[in-house]
């Protein structure tokens, strides 16, 4: 492209141009008793419904750290883009990691335009309609397949997990060996015994070095949060060591 080209197009599509900037005031919050994993996230979208037979079109997207429950922010959107006879809706989400553990399930229409545009939304818990008791989540009873085991994602399709009974008698299948053993459980803090039987198969390298992390990652639980359909377990500093998300039965 030639430099008299150039500096035509750059004329034509100017870089850093100005928007309308408007902002809307969001409260969210759920209505389960359940305490957040750390450094959860509030995912908020501001969409364009007003075409019933197409897609809604995100008009505006803001991600924020889950500091207290219920929780105030303010989302940005450039107002050229609200037409006045156009249907609008705000979408949230609440995400430990990768896992989606509160979303909104109805529509919410936020009044756009106004110096004072606020909205309260009030998110349900993912899996609610099909968790045994969504008010009340259990650790027990459950198989909790691994997701991620110091912010490291697992990275094939038959991962670790973990069973813990009644009786705090855990069974993990580590991706290759078994092992079991008794593990304290009181009031949301957990811990693993120093030593534990476990089976000495051979395993293939990635998956012994995907095994040696969660036997690694085990002596420094210290505390976990369980929220329906997942389990985050943390260190002393509250530190996220595991993920788990709970395997239909």
């Amino acid at each position: 492209m030639k430099l008299a080209q150039w500096r035509k197009l750059c004329f034509i599509l100017p870089l850093g141009q100005a928007y309308a900037q408007a902002t809307i005031d969001v409260t969210v919050t759920y209505r389960e008793r359940i305490a957040l994993p750390p450094l959860a996230e509030l995912h908020l979208q501001l969409l364009d419904v007003s075409r019933a037979d197409a897609a809604a079109r995100p008009l505006a997207f803001q991600r924020y750290l889950m500091t207290g429950v219920p929780l105030q922010v303010a989302l940005q959107y450039d107002a050229d883009l609200i037409a006045p006879e156009g249907v609008y809706s705000l979408a949230a989400s609440i995400w430990s990691g990768h896992v989606r553990i509160f979303q909104s399930t109805e529509r919410y229409d936020p009044v756009l335009g106004s110096e004072n545009a606020t909205s309260e939304m009030i998110l349900a818990a993912v899996g609610e309609a099909d968790a045994a008791s969504p008010t009340s989540p259990r650790t027990t009873g459950v198989e909790w397949a691994i997701t991620e085991v110091a912010g490291e994602p697992w990275s094939n399709n038959d991962p670790a997990t973990l069973i813990i009974d009644d009786e705090r008698n855990f069974a993990l299948f580590g991706g290759c060996n078994r092992f079991i053993g008794e593990l304290f459980q009181i009031d949301g803090e957990i811990s693993f015994p120093a030593n534990f039987a476990g089976t000495m198969m051979a395993c293939p390298d990635e998956v012994e070095r995907l095994e040696r992390r969660v036997l690694d990652a085990l002596p420094r639980v210290s505390s976990y949060v369980c929220y329906l359909t997942g389990l985050v377990m943390m260190d002393a500093n509250g530190v996220v060591i595991m993920h788990f998300a709970e395997r239909p039965a």
